[in-house]
């Protein structure tokens, strides 16, 4: 799966400004498959500069073209791509405490009235002002400057482009999640297993998600559901696998790629160890018995 905050933080050629909690990156997608699955250890804000992409989401899908802008929590999803036309973007990528520290430095102080969300969702469109583009487009002076500005330089003028968000009513959503993050950075285990399950992240990337090595990961995962991260995300992923065959007519490689499966080979084994079937076999041993 491919890790975005690392290959852009990581790789050379790209305009990019790298803060201590934040990276600032102008990109054309790196990726040539059409559909592919990404993640993230940190929050994001996207700004599409030219071109279009689609992030594909369990419950709604976000097409965002050209001169629109969207903010992705972070952890793993699905995107398209469209080829006939080039795509361009600005990544804002943001760690938790950055977040925290705009939020108790600046959003708050000027916004009074902010909620605490119980189940945030995963992106939310933000609404682009004429002012706000114009902060994203200043930022490309200072990316493609050889000879990069102070970090409290850019770490002001992205306090200010969050600032500009927040202040319009418009992005009322926008300003609710960041507070919801600044507020819950113990990052629950709970939380982001119950969300991101369905991908086929690893447990070493499930650690740098919730914010742990990997040691104290583990230890912790177990205190809670009493087995292992691998074991619990087996059986969750066959029971969603099975929900899926029963109620809906998708094939094996789809069930397989929306449960977060390795490969066809693996989900049609772990299914028949633990079912006693053939996903094929099951179901239709579901459907005589209806008949």
């Amino acid at each position: 799966m491919f890790d975005s905050f690392k290959h852009f933080l990581e790789t050379p050629g790209y305009n990019k400004i790298i803060g201590e909690d934040y990276l600032i990156v102008e990109f054309k997608c790196p990726i040539k498959e059409e559909l592919f699955t990404a993640w993230s250890e940190c929050h994001s804000i996207v700004y599409v500069l030219s071109g279009q992409k689609k992030w594909i989401m369990p419950s709604k899908d976000y097409l965002v073209k050209e001169d629109q802008s969207i903010f992705v929590r972070k952890g793993a999803f699905k995107n398209q791509q469209y080829f006939e036309e080039g795509f361009c973007v600005l990544m804002f990528f943001m760690r938790d405490d950055f977040i925290k520290r705009c939020v108790e430095d600046d959003i708050h102080k000027e916004i009074h009235k902010l909620k605490k969300l119980d189940q945030p969702n995963f992106i939310y469109r933000i609404d682009v002002s004429e002012s706000l583009k114009t902060l994203y487009h200043s930022f490309f002076s200072y990316l493609k400057e050889p000879t990069k500005p102070t970090q409290k330089i850019i770490e002001l003028k992205f306090r200010e482009m969050l600032l500009n968000i927040c202040l319009d009513s418009k992005n009322k959503a926008i300003s609710d999640v960041l507070y919801t993050i600044s507020q819950n950075t113990d990052n629950s285990i709970e939380q982001i297993m119950e969300e991101q399950y369905i991908y086929n992240l690893k447990v070493e990337e499930f650690a740098r998600l919730c914010g742990r090595s990997v040691s104290t990961f583990k230890r912790e995962f177990k205190k809670i559901y009493n087995t292992t991260p691998g074991k619990w995300l087996l059986q969750k992923r066959l029971h969603l696998a099975r929900n899926l065959i029963l109620n809906t007519d998708f094939n094996v490689q789809q069930i397989c790629y929306d449960c977060g499966f390795e490969s066809d080979s693996h989900f049609i084994r772990s299914f028949k160890q633990q079912f006693g079937s053939t996903p094929k076999q099951w179901k239709n041993s579901k459907v005589s018995a209806s008949a």
